[in-house]
């Protein structure tokens, strides 16, 4: 892989393309659409675009439920806009990252149709099926309260199939060469088609081992030979796993060159959690762990992704802690394990929220916003489900958002209508002209953090004596002009700075020099490399 596909010190951009733009006026967003607001994504200081599923599908997981691996939804354009629209981001330096759905199709797959009719078929072979349902402990579906098994009775199969996810998502069994080989074909395609990388969406699910003989995978093998596949159609191909697990478990898989980067849950529930009790000792823990188990480059950052906040990775009592602080509301929760609310709303505060903003750029790693989040944009807890934190991109106070032209348009949630964070309140049009924005402030954080080098850096504890509710970090190295201190407030009340090394401010709120008001952050350039404070 060549040194300038991954890391990276820009932003990675997740557009969900039904949501984000609609180009012809059908109320439905698409890659026509993504392709006229390029530039846009392009001065926010974006290095890499991840394409959300765009693949034919009945969106009942919001595009996971994959008809066609290979296809474009008609109704987000062809395989010709998606090819211009990879075009375009090249020329402006932007790297493009796509969904690899290794773990399931939909139920109504082309693969699964034909295997049901013969599950000793070809096809039938490609997914997990028994006769009578097998139980085996820790075998539990990831959506409780919405489904509550994992096997599901298929009368043409008259047998039953596993399913981690919902029914309609029946799991592939990766440990069937043919459906290596399949997944090869995928890659290979879409590559031809000029994408940079993958996420490989529930990595490591779709290498554990089912309830039935004959469905063991090791994955360190399974994801090098992968690699090496994809590799002899483009050598620097990027591969991004989602690996809802401790940073110990990743670990083999960035060490040992099958992934380039993780997405990072660890970190992301600690910083939760340091929000919470509104303490940074989470984080700097956090960190200590995901230094010595996955560096910098290889941690993908977020606040929020595209589902709920999923906090596995604390403790039964951590997460009851979150959920008393974040999630007042019975409503709010989700899966027993998760909130299903916006980012912004959450923070309640703007200025809780700007500094939070802030904390993602100086965390060490590569930032992940999902389109709408630089705006600060909200959730609609009326809508079911995980679809409640999934707006539409808000880009003028118009009737559906400047996002269609049409007023009606499906995808559009209720709470953008009206509400603390509607169209009228929350767009780009609005933001572009002012320069106390969320909009401006996550701009120019990109080119800080691209000047002091976080993503490829490791950030470490600098000492505030009386001050034990700011995060206070370092980015420096004895190789590197960048030396950068970042400190960030996670409370409301005002904390008195000591810091001895001599700065310069590059950006700060609520920074008075000795001290950093309620939710104040400041970025400072040390003027004197040498020994960490």
């Amino acid at each position: 892989m060549s040194e300038s596909a991954w890391p990276h010190n820009g932003y990675l951009y997740g557009v969900d393309v039904p949501r984000f733009r609609d180009s012809n006026g059908d109320g439905i967003g698409d890659l026509p659409g993504v392709l006229e607001r390029l530039d846009y994504i392009a001065e926010l200081g974006v290095s890499w675009v991840w394409l959300l599923p765009f693949y034919p599908s009945e969106r009942r997981d919001n595009g996971y439920d994959v008809d066609d691996h290979v296809g474009v939804d008609e109704r987000f354009g062809d395989v010709d806009d998606f090819e211009a629209l990879v075009r375009e981001c090249h020329r402006r330096g932007i790297s493009v990252l796509v969904d690899l759905v290794i773990h399931h199709t939909s139920d109504h797959h082309r693969w699964f149709q034909e295997g049901r009719r013969d599950r000793s078929s070809r096809y039938g072979n490609y997914y997990v099926w028994a006769d009578e349902p097998v139980d085996v402990p820790n075998d539990v579906n990831v959506f409780p309260g919405e489904e509550n098994d994992v096997w599901t009775y298929d009368e043409a199969a008259h047998g039953w199939y596993h399913h981690q996810f919902y029914e309609f998502q029946p799991d592939l069994n990766l440990a069937n060469p043919e459906v290596f080989e399949e997944i090869v074909r995928i890659g290979t395609t879409w590559l031809e088609r000029g994408v940079d990388g993958f996420r490989l969406d529930a990595a490591i699910p779709a290498v554990t081992k089912k309830p039935t003989l004959g469905t063991e995978v090791d994955d360190r093998v399974f994801f090098q030979r992968l690699r090496s596949r994809l590799a002899e159609v483009r050598g620097d191909v990027v591969l991004v796993g989602e690996a809802d697990v401790h940073p110990v478990a990743m670990a083999p898989l960035v060490h040992g060159g099958q992934m380039d980067a993780v997405l990072d849950f660890a970190l992301n529930n600690n910083v939760f959690l340091a929000l919470t009790r509104e303490n940074p000792d989470a984080i700097y823990l956090a960190l200590e762990s995901l230094d010595t188990a996955v560096p910098p480059p290889a941690r993908v950052n977020f606040m929020r992704n595209a589902d709920e906040l999923d906090l596995q990775q604390l403790t039964d009592e951590e997460r009851r802690e979150v959920f008393t602080a974040f999630a007042p509301d019975p409503e709010m929760l989700l899966y027993g394990r998760g909130l299903r609310r916006g980012w912004t709303p959450m923070m309640g505060n703007p200025q809780r929220f700007r500094m939070t903003l802030s904390l993602l750029a100086a965390l060490p790693g590569v930032p992940l916003l999902l389109q709408g989040q630089e705006l600060g944009i909200g959730d609609d807890l009326s809508v079911e489900g995980r679809g409640a934190g999934r707006p539409t991109m808000q880009w003028a106070d118009a009737p559906a958002g400047g996002f269609s032209d049409r007023a009606d348009a499906p995808f559009v949630l209720p709470a953008q209508r009206s509400g603390p964070y509607d169209f009228a309140r929350v767009n780009v049009e609005r933001q572009q002209g002012d320069p106390r924005s969320h909009l401006i402030l996550a701009r120019t954080l990109a080119r800080l953090r691209a000047d002091a080098c976080l993503g490829i850096l490791q950030a470490r504890r600098v000492a505030l004596p009386g001050a034990p509710r700011v995060l206070a970090l370092r980015t420096w190295d004895k190789t590197s002009p960048c030396d950068t201190v970042t400190l960030h407030n996670l409370s409301a009340m005002p904390q008195p700075i000591r810091l001895d090394l001599r700065t310069t401010t590059l950006l700060g709120e609520e920074w008075h020099g000795d001290a950093l008001g309620g939710y104040g952050f400041v970025w400072l350039r040390v003027l004197e490399p040498g020994g960490m404070a």
